[in-house]
């Protein structure tokens, strides 16, 4: 009897997806058969979707794919109507701002940037982790948050085994069992060590909540508002900026105290941490001279590293005028035809490939035959390194969203939800978004952030228009606390990424991420309705949200 309950439960711990699968399905077609109408059919797709998603039970890109299949079949949407969620202006401005960021870490610039910040500030530990924390938000918001807390990985490691080689500090106590001396030894980190670990995870986090395509939650909001509520502006690049730039840098700013404080001894003079961090004159020096070094490594500003800086900064200049509000944009001049963020951001991905890497071709003709160029020049970027580095999955899973926040529209699913929580709206605005924020924070942990924003921005947007709140007021600050996941090692990729490199287990994640989670939640509630409201122009409720939202046969959900 023993033997077959262990082989039986190892049957399960290997197929336990697939039969999570099928009774997944099974039961959630149990309500559709009993109560079959055009909301349930909808919510039965993002229900399938959502187990689908936080089990992966199926691949997160195929399970992105199943509007396809079952919006037509249940006659919510039309398959054209589906498709053309894949491939819109948010998932084409998220593509174009992705190869730009490969762009920037293909020719090292991102490291240029990191090591010259990071000099300039100083080397204690102090000033280092403040250089960290400054320059990983701001490279957040260009590239990949797992590629800028990746990047860091490697400078943190370098100083710190440089200063335990001087005698200046510990990075990992090893810890070996007396039972098994020959095993393993089990790495812990020091406090000094978890300091530059959550620096580097959180500070790109905080990052990528700056821009558009600072983090993919924040295109799926900005594709939501803009089919959601049709007669609004739409938010543009400088607009996302302006509003959410304070609480990114005052969030990172509280992220710097807060690790000096708890693992660094600040406020704490005679404490261990305090001594542990104590490098001294010598140890600035140290750490001074490994960032030299390692500038030194990556030798002069190359043509490579000029040219996509000027793109960046072209690409950037172009997103914040291309309609600023405040002056007539670049975009009224070029065109009557609206032109949206995806446009330039092509456009300058189109650049890279008639620009050369290295413009030799200038020394053909020269009269030393060492200077001619015996082959072209490959472009600034290539295919094979989009290719090998576009995180496919995320664009079919942001396709994937945008179909199922459409349909969730058309059935009127979305606005059942919406008026579901109208009990919400005795509360004043303030503990609302509070209440709301401290729901979303606790999701996001144990779920695709992509997936929660999906699911949950829709949701508000129409709870907003039932309660008569100004939908920018809940859906932005909701769109940002989606990326705010800082306890699991799941629950994003650069927790993930120190989990791993870092030796820290699920308890320190959970000890280091706990204030984090809170204090950005503060910060949300505190800075966004009076900055956030002025820079958006959230007075009052506008006339473009009260009107209902159009189903497939033109009505109206009532």
């Amino acid at each position: 009897m023993a033997e077959f309950w262990a082989s039986t439960s190892l049957f399960f711990s290997i197929y336990w997806r697939s039969f999570f699968a099928i009774i997944w399905f099974l039961f959630l077609s149990i309500f559709l058969f009993l109560f079959d109408c055009q909301e349930l059919r909808c919510a039965f797709v993002v229900l399938l979707m959502a187990g689908y998603w936080v089990t992966e039970a199926i691949p997160v890109p195929i399970t992105s794919m199943i509007p396809v299949v079952l919006f037509p079949v249940f006659g919510i949407m039309s398959t054209l109507e589906t498709v053309y969620c894949y491939m819109n202006d948010a998932i084409m401005v998220f593509m174009g701002g992705l190869i730009l960021a490969f762009a920037t870490e293909h020719c090292n610039l991102h490291m240029r940037i990191a090591l010259l910040v990071m000099n300039m500030l100083g080397c204690s530990h102090a000033k280092l982790l403040g250089g960290l924390c400054t320059v990983t938000s701001f490279i957040s918001m260009w590239i990949a948050n797992a590629a800028a807390t990746a990047m860091m990985v490697p400078i943190v490691f370098a100083v710190l085994y440089e200063l335990e080689r001087q005698g200046l500090g510990k990075v990992f106590h090893v810890i070996i069992d007396p039972e098994e001396p020959d095993a393993d030894p089990e790495l812990k980190p020091t406090n000094v060590t978890k300091a530059y670990f959550f620096a580097a995870a959180y500070a790109s986090t905080f990052g990528g909540t700056g821009t558009l395509v600072g983090t993919p939650t924040n295109l799926v909001f900005k594709g939501i508002f803009e089919y959601t509520f049709p007669e609004a502006d739409p938010i543009t690049f400088g607009n996302w900026i302006a509003a959410s730039f304070p609480q990114m840098a005052v969030n990172t700013f509280i992220l710097w105290l807060h690790l000096r404080i708890v693992y660094l001894g600040f406020l704490r003079p005679k404490s261990k941490d305090a001594a542990a961090a104590r490098i001294g004159e010598e140890g600035e020096k140290v750490a001074n001279q490994v960032i030299k070094e390692k500038l030194k490594e990556i030798g002069p500003m190359t043509f490579h590293e000029t040219a996509v800086s000027i793109l960046f900064l072209t690409c950037i200049f172009l997103w914040i005028f291309r309609a600023p509000g405040f002056i007539t944009g670049w975009a009224a001049y070029v065109s009557d035809l609206e032109i949206k963020d995806s446009t330039p951001a092509i456009l300058i991905c189109l650049l890279m490939f008639y620009i050369p890497r290295d413009p030799n071709c200038i020394y053909f003709w020269s009269r030393d035959p060492a200077k001619r160029p015996f082959g072209s020049s490959e472009g600034l970027i290539t295919w094979n390194v989009i290719a090998r580095k576009m995180p496919w999955r995320l664009v079919f899973l942001l396709g994937g969203g945008f179909a199922i926040s459409k349909a969730s529209n058309i059935s009127c699913l979305a606005m059942r939800l919406g008026r579901a929580l109208l009990p919400l709206q005795n509360l004043h605005p303030v503990p609302l978004l509070a209440v709301i924020l401290l729901f979303v924070g606790t999701v996001t942990e144990v779920t695709s952030n992509v997936g929660t924003g999906n699911i949950i921005i829709p949701i508000v947007a129409h709870m907003s228009a039932a309660m008569k709140v100004h939908p920018l007021y809940l859906m932005v600050p909701v769109t940002i606390t989606c990326s705010y996941a800082f306890r699991l090692p799941v629950s994003t990729p650069p927790n993930a990424i120190i989990s791993i490199a870092g030796h820290m287990n699920t308890p320190v994640l959970l000890v280091g991420g706990c204030l984090p989670a809170m204090y950005s939640l503060v910060v949300q509630v505190l800075i966004f309705p009076i900055w956030g409201s002025f820079v958006l122009g959230i007075k009052g409720f506008p006339e473009w949200a009260t009107k209902g939202i159009v189903s497939d046969s033109g009505g109206h959900c009532d």
